[in-house]
């Protein structure tokens, strides 16, 4: 007879069942699918992320008539530009621009060289390849993560009150170039292949000769590539150090062309930038060509010929390369010593160091009133500006990417052969126009958004320098791929969809997640012109000593932000190359394993079945005892109707029974596993006293107590149980 309180754990132990892993043995082969609450969780962060976005950024094109009609004035010519109670004609616009885009590539040479010259070593000493102690390359790894994530405008801010003017420049700029690049070669060094290196000093060569020889040619090319990348995001930071008081081509950018009839002169300035992108993409694609990627023909010799007509046939045909590459090195030489004659040789004066020295005690005692105050509203809050910042970044790198997408693959040689040089170009018009240009135009457009006319600036300019990696990606995809689809008489959309999009897609999201956090401290750069309120405030505090408690308190913020998204994209590019987020190695999935174990022999007693050693058998097991605490769910499914009172009160004494032995069961293994982990691990620290090094005998002794329960588990799944 069905009853009430049946019916009531009828329905509790359905909904439970709902949500519990599924589990089915096909021969022998046990399979278990688990409830999708990753995916759940993870589109509902999206949701809520895309709605609080939308809300926070409040589209506005309101202005939309006005800014078309600004926007025309740079299509204007002989245009005399007007500046205080000077003008300036294009013709001498153009030679102040070929002044200071002088200057900011002089700054910018000197920068990225000391910053390369950094970064070789601290690479090797954060790789984990070269490295294997975690207590010497953990230490780089998060202090070069924290100097990653503060804004180079800060430190250049810094440095003003050191060094002269141009010091300060070339300092604050080799501390950018040093932080990315020594995180890019230390990522790079921890996938390479070290066996040469190793298998050159077993044969008896010094560590050094050993370097020379299987590491140093593949890491120059990684240099020769970073560098030129590194130098093309310098020249555009550069630009703003104009904020700073140093003259650079961002004076013409953000003052003294950055109004309405000045804007025909603006795009000279512009196009001088653009021009200079464009010199040095041919420069490093020249570089990789006959320099880095070249290799020598295989001579073809007459054997008929003489001995001496062979040998001139040979020399001959000798390579010439060498030629081009003395050119590429009295050039560069000569750039470096062009570029030394710009800077000045001095320090900061006493007034200027005693401010220096007054304003790092309060930079290393932030101003903790900022986190707290009235959030709405405020210009000031740390947490609520930080949180729009971190908005605007995410959301102007989704822009970044979709367009980039489009853009990267259309521009690639191997997809769009005869007409991928005008998006080519497009990409580099994009990547080189300084985000705080993009910032100045959007404004116009934008009524009683700042937030908006941020997201546009830095989406429009990320679009540039995501186009340019996705277009790289694309190249390096074999042509045999492409064959392959063209027998089959595939389309171009059937090309893109089935071959692009697979192989760039991880890389496009790996590279999205690192334009987050450019984006978010470029939040500054654009805070300069008025389009951040949190960018705003750092770059206003960092001018004044005064204010440094301040500028520390939303230093920590972004430092704690940027750190966060660092660890999140190096889970999601892990996830990308192997399928997990994290390491199987790592200390928490081992004691997650563990622990499934555990519960999973404590079943096997409790249901007195065989045990095996294995994790997937663990999820099996696990699911199927979720299953068997349902006595009311299985009883409904074996008899299709409810128990009645008696059998009820007889399937709950069960379910405790069943319960109670597995409790009993799950303490005992508990037990075993605590006192087997224990002794062994108290044995081998007093055996091994001779060993002076204390983390070495603790290392030894975790590594032999997790030996020895693998050994127990072991034992276990050996046992038959009838």
């Amino acid at each position: 007879m069905n009853n009430s309180s049946a019916k009531f754990k009828l329905f509790n132990e359905s909904i439970v069942n709902y949500f519990n892993p599924k589990f089915i043995d096909i021969n022998n082969q046990k399979v278990t699918k688990k409830f999708p609450w990753l995916k759940i969780l993870g589109g509902t962060i999206i949701f809520i992320l895309v709605i609080s976005m939308i809300i926070a950024i409040k589209p506005d094109f309101q202005n939309w008539k006005e800014f078309w009609r600004q926007i025309g004035h740079f299509f204007e010519v002989n245009k005399e530009a007007e500046i205080g109670a000077s003008t300036f004609t294009p013709t001498e616009t153009f030679i102040r621009s070929l002044q200071y885009l002088w200057t900011t590539v002089s700054y910018s040479i000197l920068g990225t060289i000391l910053g390369i010259i950094l970064s070789v070593p601290i690479a090797l000493l954060s790789s984990k390849n070269f490295i294997k102690d975690k207590i010497i390359y953990l230490p780089f790894r998060i202090i070069m993560s924290i100097i990653r994530a503060v804004p180079p405008v800060v430190f250049a801010f810094i440095f003003f009150f050191l060094f002269s003017k141009s010091l300060a420049a070339t300092f604050s700029i080799a501390i950018f170039v040093c932080s990315l690049m020594s995180k890019w070669l230390y990522e790079d060094l921890d996938t390479y292949d070290t066996s040469a290196y190793y298998g050159a000093q077993a044969i008896g060569n010094s560590k050094a000769l050993a370097f020379k020889s299987a590491i140093l040619p593949y890491l120059m090319k990684r240099i020769v590539s970073y560098g030129f990348y590194s130098f093309e995001m310098v020249v555009r930071f550069a630009a703003i150090l104009s904020i700073v008081g140093i003259g650079t081509i961002g004076q013409l950018l953000s003052d003294q062309y950055a109004v309405e009839h000045n804007f025909s002169h603006m795009s000279i300035v512009l196009w001088t930038l653009i021009t200079l992108m464009i010199f040095i993409e041919t420069l490093n694609f020249l570089i990789k060509k006959y320099i880095l990627d070249y290799s020598q023909k295989h001579p073809t010799i007459d054997e008929k010929l003489p001995y001496k007509k062979q040998l001139e046939q040979l020399k001959s045909q000798k390579s010439k390369m060498f030629i081009f590459k003395i050119f590429i090195l009295i050039f560069v030489i000569s750039l470096i010593i062009a570029s030394l004659t710009q800077i000045e040789w001095n320090i900061g004066n006493s007034t200027k160091i005693n401010q220096f020295k007054h304003g790092i005690k309060k930079l290393f005692n932030p101003d903790w009133s900022l986190f707290g105050g009235e959030w709405k509203g405020t210009k000031t809050s740390v947490i609520p500006l930080g949180i729009d910042a971190l908005l605007v970044s995410i959301a102007s790198s989704i822009i970044g990417l979709f367009f980039a997408l489009i853009l990267g693959i259309l521009a690639s040689k191997n997809i769009n052969k005869y007409f991928s040089y005008p998006f080519k170009l497009l990409i580099i018009v994009l990547r080189a126009i300084p985000a705080f240009t993009f910032a100045l135009l959007f404004l116009i457009l934008s009524k009683d958004s700042k937030l908006f006319a941020g997201v546009l600036a830095l989406g429009i300019h990320s679009i540039g320098m995501l186009g340019k990696l996705i277009m790289e990606s694309v190249e390096k995809i074999p042509n045999k791929l492409f064959q392959s689809l063209d027998s089959l008489g595939a389309t171009w959309f059937q090309k893109v969809k089935f071959v692009i999009i697979k192989s760039i897609l991880p890389q496009a999201l790996s590279n999205f997640l690192y334009r987050v956090e450019i984006n978010f401290k470029s939040t500054v750069v654009i805070g300069a012109v008025g389009a951040s309120d949190f960018g705003f405030q750092i770059s206003t505090y960092s001018s004044d000593s005064n204010n440094w408690d301040k500028l520390s308190s939303y230093l920590l913020f972004t430092i704690a932000v940027l750190l966060i998204l660092e660890q999140i994209s190096n889970m999601v590019r892990s996830k990308l190359m192997t399928g997990y987020f994290f390491d199987q190695d790592v200390w928490f999935k081992k004691l997650l394993k563990r622990n499934m174990l555990i519960k999973s022999l404590a079943i096997s007693k409790t249901n007195n079945i065989n045990f095996a050693n294995d994790k997937y058998y663990a999820n099996y097991m696990i699911a199927f005892h979720k299953f068997n605490k349902l006595f009311i769910y299985k009883y409904w499914i074996e008899n299709k109707n409810l128990p009645d009172d008696i059998l009820l009160k007889e399937l709950n004494s069960k379910k405790k029974e069943y319960i109670d032995l597995y409790r009993h069961n799950i303490k005992l293994v508990k037990d075993d596993v605590s006192s087997i982990y224990k002794q062994t691990y108290d044995s081998v620290m007093k055996n091994n006293m001779s060993i002076k090094n204390w983390f070495k005998r603790k290392r030894m002794a975790k590594k032999s107590a997790n030996i020895a329960i693998e050994n127990y588990f072991e034992k276990q799944a050996s046992i038959v149980r009838t």
